[in-house]
């Protein structure tokens, strides 16, 4: 296994921003030795209120593109469909990060992470 996530996080700690108000994404790389914390990504937030910048969102995936998924508190259709435009996946999965980890590796749609290289 060798794949990089991003996770939507406000403390680094806990999956709990939604895609479209993260202001920041942490990018983790999965690998056969377990995960390493890569670095922290800055953006621009997709929502505003209860609007959204389409520019922004795909600006957003555009700054995700090396990554296979993404993991965030919540995620609405149209961020899963920019994201998929890059063939990254879209998981919700709010609680502790490191929980989330491990629940994304063992769920059978990791398996296609896994397998897609770039």
């Amino acid at each position: 296994m060798d794949v990089k996530i991003a996770i939507a996080s406000s403390d680094g700690q806990n999956v709990n921003e939604h895609f479209g108000r993260a202001r920041s994404f942490d990018v983790y790389h999965l690998g056969d030795n377990g995960q390493t914390f890569i670095e922290r990504r800055e953006v621009n937030p997709v929502c505003n209120e209860h609007t959204h910048d389409d520019d922004r969102l795909f600006r957003t995936a555009d700054a995700l593109s090396d990554c296979r998924g993404v993991v965030a508190a919540q995620i609405g259709s149209g961020a899963i469909d920019a994201l998929l435009t890059h063939r990254i996946m879209a998981f919700t999965l709010p609680g502790p990060i490191v929980e989330a980890i491990e629940a994304l590796i063992k769920a059978k749609r990791f398996n296609h992470l896994k397998t897609y290289q770039r």
